[in-house]
């Protein structure tokens, strides 16, 4: 991590005590300050992603990333997208909210689709996708075909006769294929609907690809068959498969009646994606979310936990609670004291590391201790990011009043910040 990287982390920690959600800018900061969760991805990707006998490669399997609010959550799905991406997944990171609802797939099959990335590739989206795909296999196919030319159009050929969910899949993605070596309206159009936009498309480009209109009444059953498919076409790319990660899918439930049954159903449809198809899913929530469950039975036999919890060593269980991965103190004080360096690189500073951990040894103590009804980690990242920050060339032993005084005060600046984006802890 360099000076600019740092000193960029540094600022957005001490305001909002959280990195960067964006997976390239994530993977230079993340590693930097990450404690506690490194025994629980290394079991994550060993059972679930790495080697031919890694059960995604050939299965779609689920888990859900339990914390309260500021537990630490978004950091650990960020964490085990940037393992993902290292074992050859493409991933897909998607930042919930109240306007995305699980209950309208096809909205929810365009976030996939616009946060993609695969392994190696700092773009994201489909036409990134496509462009790196098209490159690789031309590459892959000179090295070893006399007639590069018609060795593609084979391979091209086999996608648009392949056997997938929607059926008009293979024969667009062949056309938007073919159009990454040439221009072509078509093949933008084509673009389009495999980016779940088909009311994008003019009649006469819809006659052109062969397609008929997808009605309102149609858009869910299409958005879920775009996503299977998808995943289905993804190893073409060069990948395993696809990790997708929903974070703070809590928002979505924020419906009522007959609607919150809807997105119930949603979610259990999205988890009981075809075993064939190689995909983890992964979603986090705060553990309120849990209560609504009992409503719609189905989800909650296949999200629950019946046996060995995954602290336990259940690598099967479905459920992750982050705040049994290690004592809240221990965590802490690992993170401050990481934070040290990061502090160093960013102000260009050396800290008397003897006394700073001393400080973030007590800090994390006094944070342990106190009850705010949310995670005491990312008010902790952001009170000790901002103590270090004001000790520069003065730095200090804080006492125990004082460290209280500053943290109350964290968590008091946050959720006054959230009240404004009307998104608030409880209080």
């Amino acid at each position: 991590m360099n000076n600019s990287q740092a000193n960029h982390l540094w600022a957005r920690l001490a305001s909002e005590g959280k990195a960067p959600t964006e997976l390239n800018s994530a993977s230079f900061v993340l590693p930097s300050y990450t404690a506690g969760i490194r025994p629980w991805i290394d079991r994550l990707s060993a059972r679930y992603l790495q080697g031919d006998g890694a059960l995604c490669n050939n299965g779609s399997h689920f888990k859900l990333v339990m914390a309260p609010y500021g537990g630490g959550k978004t950091h650990f799905l960020l964490a085990l997208g940037l393992r993902a991406r290292d074992e050859g997944y493409a991933v897909s990171y998607v930042p919930c909210s109240r306007d995305l609802s699980l209950d309208k797939p096809l909205d929810v099959y365009r976030e996939v689709v616009k946060q993609l990335q695969l392994p190696g590739d700092e773009r994201s989206g489909l036409r990134a996708l496509l462009d790196a795909t098209f490159t690789s296999k031309l590459r892959e196919i000179k090295a070893r075909a006399p007639d590069a030319d018609a060795a593609m159009a084979r391979w091209i050929n086999t996608i648009r006769n392949g056997n997938y969910a929607v059926e008009a899949f293979g024969r667009v993605m062949a056309t938007a294929l073919k159009a990454q070596n040439e221009e072509s309206d078509l093949g933008d159009a084509a673009i389009r609907w495999l980016q779940g936009e088909p009311d994008t498309l003019s009649k006469s480009e819809m006659g052109d690809l062969h397609l008929a209109k997808v009605t309102a009444a149609h858009h869910r059953q299409f958005g879920r068959n775009l996503l299977l498919s998808m995943v289905k076409f993804l190893p073409e790319t060069g990948v395993h498969g696809l990790v997708l990660l929903m974070d703070e899918v809590e928002t979505m439930f924020t419906a009522k009646g007959r609607a919150l049954l809807r997105v119930l159903a949603a979610m259990r449809v999205l988890v009981d994606m075809p075993d064939s198809l190689p995909f983890l899913g992964v979603f986090s929530a705060t553990p309120d979310m849990l209560e609504e469950f009992p409503k719609y039975p189905a989800i909650e036999q296949r999200l629950g936990v019946a046996g060995v919890g995954f602290e336990e060593g259940g690598d099967l269980s479905p459920q992750l609670w982050l705040d049994k991965v290690q004592s809240q103190e221990k965590l802490l004080t690992e993170i401050g004291q990481k934070l040290i360096a990061v502090g160093e690189i960013a102000r260009d500073y050396s800290f008397d590391r003897e006394l700073q951990r001393d400080n973030a040894g007590r800090l994390a103590q006094v944070a342990s201790a106190r009850n705010l009804d949310v995670d005491a980690r990312r008010i902790f990242v952001k009170t000790w990011v901002s103590l270090l920050d004001i000790q520069v060339g003065a730095e200090r032993r804080f006492d125990d009043d004082e460290l209280g005084s500053r943290y109350q005060g964290s968590f008091d600046s946050m959720y006054e910040s959230d009240e404004t984006d009307s998104e608030a802890y409880e209080p």
